[in-house]
């Protein structure tokens, strides 16, 4: 969609929104490749239980470089995103827009700064100090609850995606190929990468619900991920959230060139 009465120039905004959708492509790509490198990093960490899946990846560096590369990534996008609706002008959005826009903003903000705390967090001793953010939310009084809260909104941005790439919708937000005989792969690579998308969501919505429910130590969410890393499907479900992100990952970062503005 054209920005109505944005105060940056209308070609700056496409470069920039074209080179975001690139960026947060290639994100996605890079949490598709922690996820696919979980299992290994478990199997070879002693305690990864108590340590946590992702701190104990983020100890390794090749690890801890990805994880500020995603973090730096999605505060930049996220800051990106809530600049362009104050920017706009009231008429410019429909409010439903503008609060999806908001909420992805916060959500990527959100995600850039758990990134680096778990960065950080993988140069510690983990004998000293296992805590992690949901390991703390979960000693809180109303910690399950607000856990549960954020695994149900987890499962209807899950759902969101599996219903949007079932009716094609995405198609609204693309240009198809001129040549006929480029239209079919761009519809199969589109709904590869919501239905991808979609399964990766749900089956950490459903980690982070188990989690709500069930006692968790410091490492919390962490802690699940070692756990179902270690279990008998857990390096199968794992793949799937691997490549489910690093499917939608391409799809976003060829979407850039053809999407619709």
């Amino acid at each position: 969609m054209r920005p109505h009465g944005v105060a940056i120039p209308t070609r700056t905004y496409r470069v920039v929104t074209r080179t975001g959708l690139a960026v947060n492509g290639v994100l996605h790509v890079l949490l598709g490749v922690i996820a696919l490198s979980i299992p290994l990093t478990v199997l070879v960490t002693p305690d990864a239980e108590r340590v946590g899946a992702l701190r104990a990846v983020a100890a390794n560096p090749g690890g801890a470089v990805l994880f500020w590369v995603i973090a730096i990534g999605y505060v930049i996008l996220g800051v990106w995103m809530l600049t362009t609706v104050i920017l706009e002008r009231h008429g410019g959005l429909s409010v439903r827009d503008r609060a999806v826009k908001i909420g992805r903003g916060v959500a990527y903000v959100l995600l850039g700064l758990s990134s680096g705390s778990i960065a950080a967090a993988g140069r510690s001793n983990p004998q000293e100090d296992t805590s992690t953010l949901t390991g703390s939310i979960m000693q809180l009084p109303v910690g399950p609850v607000v856990l549960a809260i954020f695994a149900l909104l987890i499962l209807a941005v899950a759902t969101y995606f599996a219903i949007k790439g079932w009716r094609r919708d995405f198609l609204h937000d693309i240009r198809l190929p001129a040549k006929s005989s480029g239209r079919r792969p761009t519809l199969i690579a589109g709904r590869v990468a919501y239905f991808g998308k979609a399964i990766a969501l749900g089956i950490l919505g459903v980690l982070t619900l188990v989690a709500a429910f069930l006692p968790a130590g410091p490492a919390g969410l962490g802690g699940q991920l070692a756990a179902l890393a270690l279990s008998p499907a857990g390096p199968l479900l794992l793949a799937l959230v691997g490549l489910g992100l690093i499917a939608h990952g391409f799809y976003t970062a060829a979407r850039a060139r053809l999407a619709t503005l």
